[in-house]
């Protein structure tokens, strides 16, 4: 998360272009992750639950088709 920068917090050295954000979540995919949330405003437990549950019943679905 981008917070603004002020005096206590670490200086912002670059702003990922949402290009990279696309490839990490390609990357996550191919390791085998069944669910990647991947954006500039994306916490680690970003809807996690919601999403993994989503995901987990369309690749269901999938399978059985």
């Amino acid at each position: 998360q981008y917070l603004q920068p002020d005096r206590q917090r670490m200086k912002v050295s670059r702003y990922v272009p949402p290009e990279e954000f696309d490839a990490w979540r390609v990357e996550g995919e191919r390791l085998g992750f069944k669910y990647v949330a991947s954006g500039p405003f994306v916490r680690s437990s970003y809807r996690a639950g919601e999403f993994y549950l989503k995901n987990i019943v369309q690749s269901r679905k999938g399978a059985t088709a």
